[in-house]
């Protein structure tokens, strides 16, 4: 596929991050939306190394084992570009005794909310209300896999 093709098309990672049974969501200071902190991947990048390198930009947070939990889709427009973007975000699940730093560049605001909490945003990414759309037993699956550390693979 040569690299025309791929224009308008963006794969994003993203990160459920989990302390205390709440969840770290950013706000995006380009779409003033909330979202799960997450970024576009590079060409020739492994997804799990996409959202490793994108967590450390954005939230100076590290983690082992990140466990795929769905994906969502989006369309954005840009206004300057004159130009409409669809996104496909890949949702991990990951585990931190850690408090984010974070980049303004990247997010203004944050804050550590339930799952609950998070469906009741209304100015949230629209992926999201995807991906809860696609996985009405979300909650059922993360609550299962609090401690990924542990985690064994078949």
């Amino acid at each position: 596929m040569v690299e025309s093709e791929l224009k308008g098309h963006k794969v994003i990672c993203s990160a459920f991050i989990e302390k205390d049974n709440k969840f770290l969501i950013v706000m995006c200071p380009t779409f003033k939306v909330w979202r799960v902190p997450g970024g576009r991947s590079e060409y020739g990048e492994r997804l799990e190394e996409t959202l490793i390198r994108e967590m450390q930009e954005e939230t100076a947070i590290t983690f082992k084992n990140p466990r795929f939990i769905g994906f969502g889709q989006s369309l954005q427009f840009h206004v300057k570009r004159q130009m409409e973007t669809s996104r496909l975000i890949m949702y991990f699940y990951v585990k931190t005794d850690q408090e984010p730093k974070l980049d303004p560049n990247e997010a203004e605001d944050h804050r550590w909310v339930t799952l609950d909490e998070l469906k009741q945003i209304e100015n949230k990414e629209s992926s999201l209300t995807d991906l809860f759309d696609r996985n009405p037993n979300l909650k059922q699956f993360l609550s299962r896999n609090h401690n990924l550390n542990q985690t064994t693979y078949d």
